[in-house]
């Protein structure tokens, strides 16, 4: 997303970053599209592929572009993502909501990005460097923070649950700013990274089968009916950290080896903002009365026109967020 990048004057771009970004807001949108199909192997397999990545590795290159150059725009970008939080939070709770004290302190559908990266930004800034500059300790801790987390019941509201749970990511994301990562990653090797992702997906496809929205989504607490099913939680949480940690890297390789549509990752703080006015207001009404098919092809046809339709948007400045 556009606000993800460097808060610094004069960085210059990264063609490989953006091009991540804008693999990964693709993602985004059809995560949001493939849920309307209707229950099938392919729908649970490629939602658990895609949760298991998408959010965790946005919240890296967050993390990556978080870094503090100069205090006064580091605030302004803090004040710049409230803001827009603000306004489309508004702006969605009256087009798809009840007005309610509910839909005041929780996050509306994907918003809760920007309030976690507020509070993530405020973190660092508030932070002194001799703690930060502790990185082991730091790591450790947020990796605890992040597995305890699902033990408190907060849930939803300001984000706070989802903020804990996805902390390392961040936190990654901010101490590998200062070395090349893509040097590391292009060690791996091309085919090695496809197939290992594709077998991931047959894994979801073929065996496991079950939604894992409760260790995904961040907001879920642990607790269940069952003291076993509280157990399993939070070992799927346990195993999710680190898989998902290996999953971005295969990812990062995958994308290493075609930047060509970096061209698109300066905009993906527009799609973000304003793709569920159409995944929402347009695309779920429409499959869910019979108007338009929402077999699996087609569920990714709309993303990809979706997705397309954003960027020409994009174009119009009074649209920019």
């Amino acid at each position: 997303m556009r606000g993800i990048q460097n808060v610094s004057a004069g960085v210059k771009r990264d063609p490989f970053w953006d091009a991540l970004k804008f693999a990964l807001i693709f993602l985004v949108v059809y995560g949001h599209i493939v849920i309307l199909a209707d229950t099938s192997s392919y729908k649970v397999a490629m939602f658990n592929f895609i949760y298991l990545i998408h959010m965790p590795l946005f919240i890296f290159v967050s993390g990556r572009f978080s870094q503090i150059h100069d205090r006064k725009r580091y605030l302004h970008s803090i004040w710049r993502f409230l803001k827009l939080l603000l306004v489309f939070q508004i702006l969605y709770v009256f087009l798809f909501e009840q007005l309610s004290l509910e839909q005041l302190i929780i996050p509306n559908y994907h918003l809760w990005y920007l309030l976690s990266l507020v509070f993530w930004r405020l973190m660092i800034y508030a932070c002194p460097n001799r703690l930060l500059a502790q990185r082991s300790l730091v790591i450790i801790a947020c990796f605890a923070i992040s597995l305890l987390a699902g033990f408190i019941n907060i849930g939803e509201p300001f984000s706070l649950q989802r903020t804990l749970t996805h902390l390392p990511f961040f936190m990654l994301g901010y101490y590998t700013a200062d070395f090349d990562l893509r040097k590391y990653v292009d060690r791996i090797p091309f085919l090695v990274a496809v197939s290992v992702l594709f077998v991931v997906f047959c894994l979801f496809f073929f065996v496991l089968q079950d939604s894992y929205s409760n260790v995904f989504y961040g907001s879920i607490p642990y607790w269940a009916e069952s003291s076993s099913e509280t157990l399993n939680r939070f070992l799927g949480r346990c195993i999710f950290l680190p898989s998902t940690l290996l999953a971005g890297l295969l990812v990062m390789r995958v994308v290493s080896a075609n930047t060509t549509y970096a061209k698109w990752g300066v905009r993906t703080m527009f799609i973000y903002i304003w793709h569920p006015l159409v995944t929402r207001g347009i695309l779920e009404p429409a499959t869910a009365s019979g108007l338009i098919p929402k077999s699996d092809f087609m569920l990714l046809v709309y993303a990809v026109v979706i997705t397309a339709l954003m960027l020409f948007l994009s174009r119009f400045r009074v649209l920019k967020p």
